[in-house]
């Protein structure tokens, strides 16, 4: 299934590429004196933790992180189009030693917007939508068990956040939907991260 992982970054290149076409559109369109679309960096901490059936006290939450950039967000419409593009480390305590994933995470969310429309002013927003993950490398204990995983997830990402002036805090839940395992046996393996992200739009 390692192999999946060059098809899925190929796939999720040309998704993302059509996808931010929508907001430069937009961009082209709205008005220059306060245009909603926005481009800026992020960081966030993640909660990460796997869920397999049959299997209870295997699996222990741990603290990861992200960096990366986004674009989109249309504050001064009702809805919005954010695509995302971070490099996360997402860690779980697996009987004793760390299991840490290095990952792509491409989310590419829908926002509803409320109060201001300006982009200096105060505003809040619903988000959800799939995110796309590219599993760069697994080690359990710094030992490499990259081919006892998939390369790749689809999920589902859902919260809210509000920004204020140029500076955004946005609490939210990842779901993998897909099983993870590539280990040849029927147990579903599936994820599940909390993330807290702070953001910063440029423009």
């Amino acid at each position: 299934m390692r192999s999946f992982k060059g098809v899925a970054l190929s796939s999720l290149v040309l998704l993302s590429s059509l996808a931010l076409a929508q907001p430069a559109l937009a961009q082209s369109n709205a008005s220059h004196e306060d245009n909603g679309i926005g481009v800026g960096v992020e960081g966030m901490i993640t909660r990460d933790s796997i869920h397999a059936d049959g299997v209870d006290d295997l699996f222990k939450s741990k603290t990861g992180s992200g960096v990366g950039l986004w674009v989109g967000g249309n504050k001064n419409g009702l809805i919005g189009f954010t695509g995302e593009f971070l490099y996360v480390v997402h860690k779980v305590d697996v009987d004793g030693d760390t299991l840490k994933t290095r990952a792509l995470e491409i989310p590419a969310v829908f926002h509803i917007n409320f109060g201001s429309r300006s982009r200096n002013g105060v505003a809040g927003y619903g988000i959800v939508g799939p995110v796309f993950t590219i599993n760069l490398k697994q080690t359990l204990a710094d030992s490499d068990v990259s081919d006892n995983f998939n390369g790749a997830d689809i999920g589902v990402i859902g919260g809210a956040g509000v920004e204020i002036y140029r500076v955004g805090i946005e609490a939210r839940g990842n779901w993998g939907l897909r099983n993870i395992s590539d280990s040849g046996d029927t147990t579903k393996t599936k994820t599940f991260s909390f993330e807290l992200v702070g953001k910063f739009r440029f423009n």
